[in-house]
């Protein structure tokens, strides 16, 4: 037997090992609680015991939340529980929309539209943060239509800038770059004084992805967007060159942090933090991360800086986000009637407004959103500006091609028409998989 093959043989008997154990203590434990609440976010947990307090005192009915943290180890956790039909009442598989699909299909995932409908409980969102896990007729995946999470609060990336360090350099604070060749010039300026204008996770691919969907956006539309998808505009497309060539422009003007292709966001974070980099792509959670690293810390927040019509922009700039955590209900479970009143409740106002002030995230519900931070009231007013839903995605591995060529790109690994082809290449070897 190959090293190869004895090492996956073991990881599926630890994974199962490990199910089977958690398996009986979760069956102690839901002996002892009505509704149990698998989750990864650990920063959450005092608050959501909080109102599971709460809601014991009002209700009689007991909830326990439980977490299991990094985020790859929890998601490893639900996918054996998956195999081993020991899923709690309440979860999330943390998966793309394909994913999600086959929880749904395998049953695993309750279809919770009528009951969104009862009383009003579906327009007290955000529209955007139902639109990631609702399923439209003829969806490729074979979904029945409906809403399938609920959501807890909703998320959008922008770009935080340090407003002292821009003070410093004699950039104005109050009015951060709009356009692409304003957001360029400033990085000159906080170059050519030693600071590092911009920093981000970018060794993650996913958030490498997400800076340059905005300008897919900015200069395809929705329509070439799906366009894209279906294979009818290649990733040679003078258009996507030109995304390309924006880090290319950026790389070129000295823009990026050193080491910014392996850097992980955790430690991008920490480098806005410490005052070390000018700016910041992240998401509307950095406010709470922020916030612990560097209380004091003097920054606000913008938009990814739109392309102007001379750089071929015919659209509105767009921002990734919408839904931010969510919850889904499983059902095959007892307890569903319970859990789907629970996260009714924990979605009204009050609670709402309590994890907002507790955890520095946008509420889901749009009620309870009134009285944020000023920096979270800029996230919350531009929800309306983040990506719409779409009922197609490109494939994983046209999207992680996506990605590493932009990384490669930064490093001046391969020119932006190089890395354009490779994506299209990558295209064409999957279209020719799926026949």
């Amino acid at each position: 037997m190959s090293k190869l093959k004895m090492l996956v043989l073991m990881q599926v008997f630890f994974a199962f090992t490990f199910v089977l154990f958690t398996g009986c203590n979760k069956e102690s434990k839901q002996s002892k609680a009505d509704v149990v609440i698998w989750h990864w976010m650990t920063d959450r947990q005092e608050a959501f015991e909080s109102l599971a307090q709460q809601y014991y005192k009002e209700t009689g009915v007991k909830v326990s939340f439980e977490t299991y943290a990094p985020t790859d180890v929890y998601k490893n956790k639900i996918s054996a529980a998956a195999t081993a039909d020991l899923l709690p009442d309440v979860f999330n598989p943390i998966a793309d929309k394909k994913e999600t699909a086959s929880y749904i299909n395998a049953g695993f995932i309750a279809n919770l539209t009528e009951e969104m409908e009862k009383d009003g409980w579906k327009d007290s969102f955000f529209t955007k943060a139902l639109t990631q896990n609702t399923f439209e007729a003829g969806n490729e995946w074979g979904v029945n239509p409906g809403i399938y999470a609920v959501p807890l609060d909703v998320n959008s990336l922008m770009v935080y800038y340090n407003k002292d360090l821009f003070s410093q350099v004699g950039l104005d604070p109050e009015n951060p770059p709009k356009t692409w060749p304003e957001f360029i010039e400033a990085g000159k300026v906080l170059r050519a004084a030693n600071i590092q204008p911009f920093t981000s996770g970018f060794g993650e691919g996913w958030l490498i992805g997400a800076f340059a969907q905005s300008y897919q956006w900015n200069l395809f539309g929705k329509d070439g967007v799906l366009d894209a998808i279906e294979g009818k505009i290649p990733y040679t497309d003078a258009r996507w060159v030109k995304i390309f060539e924006l880090f290319a422009e950026m790389r070129d003007n000295k823009l990026f942090a050193s080491g910014i292709v392996t850097m992980v966001n955790k430690d991008a974070e920490r480098s806005f933090a410490t005052g070390k980099a000018a700016m910041a792509f992240n998401g509307s959670w950095g406010v709470n991360v922020y916030h612990s690293m560097a209380p004091n810390l003097n920054y606000g927040v913008m938009p990814p800086p739109a392309l102007t019509e001379e750089q071929g922009a015919k659209y509105p700039l767009l921002m990734f986000g919408g839904e931010g955590s969510s919850l889904f209900v499983n059902d095959k479970s007892p307890n569903k009637q319970k859990a789907i009143d629970f996260l009714k409740w924990m979605t009204q106002i009050d609670p709402q407004v309590y994890l907002a002030k507790e955890t520095l995230n946008i509420p889901s519900n749009k009620n309870a959103a009134g009285d944020l931070p000023p920096v979270l009231k800029v996230f919350s007013e531009n929800i309306v500006n983040t990506f719409e839903s779409l009922p197609k995605i490109e494939s994983w591995q046209v999207t992680n091609f996506i990605n590493i060529n932009l990384q490669s790109v930064i490093i001046g690994e391969r020119t932006p028409a190089q890395a354009a082809k490779e994506v299209q290449g990558e295209k064409e070897r999957q279209a020719k998989a799926d026949k």
